[in-house]
């Protein structure tokens, strides 16, 4: 009885804590770390963007990974830039 509490308790915590690692964006924690000391996420929804396109969204976070001296590798930028994409603007590519 006590197996069966066991495997199913560790059942339960498998899938509770599996969502939250599946969810995170791996451009997210780029985002939070780099772009947080200058924005916050209400930057990125609000409703007069100056973005209106995805070269324009490229071109920005790569001014930004400039002036923020992040030092990112290419996938780190292209993770941001699909993480800010896929989270607030949905530009088409």
């Amino acid at each position: 009885m006590k197996k069966i509490l066991a495997s199913v308790l560790l059942g339960l915590l498998s899938i509770s804590i599996s969502p939250i690692y599946a969810s995170e964006h791996p451009g997210q924690k780029l985002l939070d770390d780099g772009c947080q000391q200058c924005h916050n996420n209400g930057m990125f929804s609000r409703p007069k963007s100056i973005l209106q396109s995805y070269p324009e969204l490229q071109a920005r976070v790569e001014f930004c990974d400039s002036a923020a001296n992040t030092h990112w590798t290419e996938q780190q930028f292209r993770q941001v830039i699909e993480y800010l994409n896929d989270t607030y603007y949905k530009f088409p590519k």
